[in-house]
């Protein structure tokens, strides 16, 4: 979490008007990852920060919801509520800023939906789009191969209890006065320390991509009720 911009815990209680308790209480509830508490030492000694954009949106997000429902009751709530969807509409999909048509047959390649994804493929296409920037054609069409390989593996929910990020790395190799690159795809912890010759292309939080789809999933009072098959596929 170098990269991003750091908020200070107690920047984050002023700006939004929380408690201390409050804070801590969803992070306990798993509402908020807990690798999003970042622990630096300062010239007053340890302080908390965290990455500004992503904590600022999910306080805000986590407050709009317990507005209406029981704190006690609201991660029951998001996991019953994305169970009871198991799609997303594409509505959502554009609200997220993951509503591309390139990605989308990416993630679908059999056929373009004309209402809503899977959950799975929410995720895909959440995943997907943070790496559209820099990624190359062939490098999306990796990260999705090797994401469906966890597919009916847990992986929605391991994503949260690990805080796993993906990354997606690219290195030169050379043998016989032939040079050529190879990109590579790795699912682990943050942190992760790679080969000094790799170069890392991009990381994506997973938890935040998968956090970001439940919560809008359990804010929404429309669910399109998918059945059957889909309700495995939802659960990735």
């Amino acid at each position: 979490m170098d990269e991003e911009r750091l908020i200070s815990k107690k920047e984050v209680l002023e700006k939004m008007g929380i408690s201390y308790g409050q804070l801590y209480r969803w992070k306990r509830k798993g509402l908020i990852p807990e690798v999003w508490f970042i622990r630096r030492s300062t010239f007053t000694g340890q302080e908390t920060f965290f990455p500004r954009d992503k904590i600022l949106e999910r306080v805000a997000r986590i407050k709009e919801m317990k507005d209406a429902y029981p704190l006690d009751d609201l991660a029951e709530l998001i996991t019953t509520r994305v169970n009871a969807q198991l799609q997303v509409a594409l509505g959502t999909l554009e609200r997220l800023g993951w509503l591309d048509n390139d990605l989308m047959r990416a993630c679908c390649p059999d056929e373009m939906p004309d209402e809503a994804v899977s959950i799975w493929q929410a995720f895909i296409l959440g995943v997907l789009s943070r790496l559209k920037r820099v990624a190359r054609d062939e490098e999306i069409e990796l990260v999705k191969r090797t994401l469906d390989r966890e597919q009916g593996k847990g992986l929605l929910d391991r994503v949260s209890e690990n805080g796993l990020r993906l990354y997606l790395l690219r290195k030169r190799v050379a043998s016989g006065g032939i040079s050529a690159q190879i990109s590579l795809v790795v699912l682990a912890e943050d942190g992760a320390i790679f080969d000094p010759e790799i170069e890392v292309v991009e990381t994506v939080d997973l938890p935040t991509v998968a956090q970001r789809i439940k919560l809008d999933l359990a804010a929404s009072d429309e669910p399109n009720g998918a059945q059957g098959g889909e309700a495995e596929e939802g659960h990735g």
